[in-house]
């Protein structure tokens, strides 16, 4: 994942101080090469050990691995900007598309691996494959998703719930008990509705896995285990599409891990048969 991507999917859960590093950075990328670790502390107005610290948050061993990484980002962005600049503009419109949202979706789908912690991928793949019901909860933009996984999970026989009605999932929750799994899947993690379906699934002692933006929020926090994903982008016209792609990859990964342990393949290929005769018709 980028360095930069990360700076920004991990701003709001940061310090203060840490807040000042990753602005500054941000809105300076090109000065940052020629900064020493001294220089930029003296520049925000913090401590040189803030800036290591800062470093190793993002996963680096220290401030020149990260001044590396910036700079790598930089030169891969005007690299690009040179790339799309260089095409006559009726040509842009669908080839800088393909190449831009095909970057984009790596960054991305890289970003769902460096987010989430193998120990928390293992945690989930447990719970989903010893459960005796899954349920399945989003809405909006996170139902595509949502439904999407219902159907790789009914594909290896698991005994599957879910509803695109509200008060249907949350009247399925009251049925759920210990050995059974909600996975709450929300872009924003602050749905009203999925957080009463968490609430009623873990009264009833079920376990939940949470499917959301990078950060702290209110149904990551009530989760059991959270898993995040990122859009990536703040244009208004890719970043639910990459959030969209970036939760599906994740739990595709599991659906993946899961047929391997289940060794569900002559399931699936029954299920396969089953569309095949459906499109016959």
């Amino acid at each position: 994942m980028s360095c930069l991507l990360k700076i920004r999917a991990m701003r709001d859960d940061m310090s203060l101080i840490e807040r000042k590093l990753a602005d500054f950075i941000l809105d300076n990328t090109h000065l940052l090469r020629d900064y020493s670790s001294q220089q930029l502390a003296d520049a925000i107005g913090v401590s040189q050990s803030s800036v290591v610290k800062f470093s190793q948050k993002l996963g680096y061993r220290g401030y020149p691995d990260l001044k590396f990484a910036v700079n790598e980002a930089v030169v891969s962005a005007s690299s690009q900007q040179r790339s799309a600049a260089s095409r006559p503009s009726q040509e842009r419109s669908i080839e800088s598309s393909f190449s831009e949202l095909r970057d984009a979706t790596y960054a991305v789908l890289q970003g769902v691996a460096d987010l989430n912690e193998d120990e928390k991928l293992q945690q989930a793949l447990r719970l989903l494959v010893a459960a005796e019901t899954i349920q399945v909860v989003g809405f909006g933009k996170s139902a595509i998703v949502a439904r999407d996984f219902v159907l790789r999970l009914m594909q290896m026989g698991k005994v599957t719930l879910s509803s695109t009605d509200p008060a249907l999932q949350i009247q399925m929750a009251t049925t759920l008990s210990e050995g059974n799994v909600l996975v709450a899947i929300s872009d924003g993690g602050q749905n009203s509705d999925i957080l009463k379906v968490v609430r009623q699934a873990k009264n009833k002692g079920a376990k939940v896995i949470s499917l959301t933006r990078y950060g702290n929020n209110p149904t990551s926090i009530l989760a059991d285990i959270a898993l995040f994903a990122l859009g990536g982008d703040t244009h208004v016209r890719t970043d639910s599409l990459l959030m969209q792609l970036g939760m599906q990859h994740l739990c595709h990964v599991l659906y993946v891990q899961m047929c391997q342990t289940l060794k569900v393949d002559a399931l699936l290929e029954e299920s396969m048969n089953s569309h095949h005769l459906l499109d016959t018709k």
